[in-house]
């Protein structure tokens, strides 16, 4: 095998490498920020929308979580895709802000605030 396939193997299995993280990466974001959401209804859960290239504007009548984790897995996108996870609800950022006891912390800020030690494991594991 010449130098430059052995180079170009190399840069393919990186490529391959670095968007299974990636995708990896926002799946449990996106899926811990949904489980971390507090419980009422299910409306709140329910209405998180993945998205690619722009957010989700609007609610959802959806209040199934299954539902909006299989939205999470179709809007992954490719590793220079740009995703979104959005939720409308008009007391969402109350939530965020700890108006439950269920989720003191929130939801988005404890998950983004663990974001660099998810790329370490999940990078560690391709």
């Amino acid at each position: 095998m010449s130098f430059e396939s052995q180079l170009t193997a190399f840069v393919s299995g990186t490529e391959k490498k670095v968007e299974r993280t990636v995708r990896a990466v926002k799946l449990e974001l996106f899926r811990s920020v949904i489980l971390d959401t507090p419980v009422d209804t299910g409306r709140a859960r329910g209405n998180w929308q993945a998205t690619l290239d722009s957010p989700a504007t609007e609610e959802t009548e959806n209040e199934s979580m299954s539902v909006a984790l299989a939205g999470v897995a179709a809007n992954l996108g490719k590793v220079n895709d740009v995703s979104f996870l959005a939720n409308n609800l008009p007391y969402i950022e109350e939530l965020e802000d700890g108006s439950s006891k269920q989720a003191p912390a929130g939801m988005v800020r404890r998950n983004m605030a663990r974001v660099q030690r998810l790329i370490n494991e999940q990078a560690a594991r391709r």
